[in-house]
């Protein structure tokens, strides 16, 4: 009898535990869904960015996980089909991402503070105080809101902070024979700035000042007079061959130091010893290993390769007057004086969203 009582006892609580955990799998279940559904929208709404930075007819390519409705605000600024926004005018707008009852707001800043990328070694020079604090702030903005999206720390990431200096940014940044380095050579001096600037964004204003560590005979931004202790004479600050490559590293995501060019036997921590080198002659130049964003270099000069179409190189380079792009072939490399293509991929690892063309 008593032993029937305890059996009765087990089957119940039995029972209650099987309904309970029963009840239990349907709430981790509904809670899973709930989840999921919660993730989805974080990340369908949260799309790439927070604000997109265009010059007009320049395009983006949002990616949602899901079909979104899209409201902009001011259509004049913007048109959106097929995910991708097309800047229209000068301006900035909104767009209102909706999916369900779920919202989230896009910015969008239109500028014509810089072009869409292409080869003009004829642009007009910059000129010191060109530009404002404020339109400084968009083009540091923009060129960040770039690289972010062909990927920061990648290949890609390098190669568009070179080619927005080069193919994008409206004006020339002249050839300024450096004062000094960040890293010292030697009896070099210890200078930021002066034919360099191994900082995140453009070195167009005052404003900038403030993020120099040491000056020899600054500050004075891109543009603005500077005296050159080799040559003895004021000229316009800009870039030389290596502070434009290890700022385009910089600003991609490459902490590389502020170091010069080589090539140095005697050193191992110039930007020529980055990767592997790859001799420009006959028997060794091999094209199809070369991709945009290794290096070229002879001695005491470096460039970036910033495109590739098939055999034609773009190399983008500080050099004599400015900074420009080359235009070679195969064979004009193998004429010309550069010794070595400094091979990348140890350095870089992820080719990011990476386009052999602009």
């Amino acid at each position: 009898m008593k032993k029937r009582r305890l059996k009765k006892k087990y089957r119940i609580l039995l029972n209650k535990l099987e309904i309970l955990l029963f009840l239990l799998f349907i709430f981790l279940v509904f809670k899973s869904l709930l989840t999921k559904e919660e993730r989805a929208k974080k990340q369908i709404l949260k799309i790439n960015t927070d604000t997109i930075y265009l010059t007009i007819d320049e395009t983006y390519t949002l990616t949602p996980k899901v079909k979104v409705v899209y409201n902009v605000t001011n259509p004049e600024i913007i048109s959106i089909k097929n995910n991708t926004v097309t800047a229209l005018k000068d301006g900035n707008t909104k767009i209102e991402v909706t999916y369900k009852e779920e919202k989230e707001v896009i910015d969008v800043v239109v500028t014509n503070l810089y072009t869409l990328p292409k080869i003009n070694n004829k642009k007009p020079y910059l000129t010191c105080n060109l530009y404002t604090a404020e339109e400084e702030s968009i083009l540091d903005s923009s060129l960040k809101f770039k690289i972010n999206s062909s990927g920061y720390k990648t290949r890609a990431g390098v190669v568009t902070s070179a080619r927005f200096l080069t193919l994008q940014f409206k004006n020339r940044i002249s050839y300024f024979y450096e004062n000094g380095r960040l890293v010292n050579y030697g009896d070099q001096d210890y200078a930021d700035g002066e034919g360099r600037y191994y900082h995140e964004g453009l070195y167009l204003t005052e404003n900038k000042f403030k993020t120099i560590k040491a000056s020899v005979n600054g500050p004075a931004a891109w543009g603005c007079p500077l005296y050159v202790d080799l040559f003895e004479r004021e000229e316009k600050n800009g870039l030389d061959c290596s502070g434009f490559v290890s700022w385009a590293l910089l600003n991609g995501g490459f902490d590389v130091g502020d170091v010069g060019a080589g090539i140095d036997p005697e050193r191992t921590d110039d930007l020529d010893d980055l990767g592997e080198k790859m001799k420009v002659n006959e028997s060794d130049f091999d094209p199809s290993k070369i991709k945009v964003g290794d290096l070229f270099s002879r001695y005491g000069h470096i460039g970036i390769l910033i495109g590739k179409d098939n055999d034609t190189f773009y190399i983008a380079e500080a050099l004599d007057y400015d900074l420009h792009v080359l235009t070679m072939t195969s064979k004009e490399i193998l004429e010309s004086e550069w010794l070595y293509v400094i091979l990348m991929d140890d350095l870089y690892k992820k080719d990011g969203n990476l386009k052999e063309m602009w």
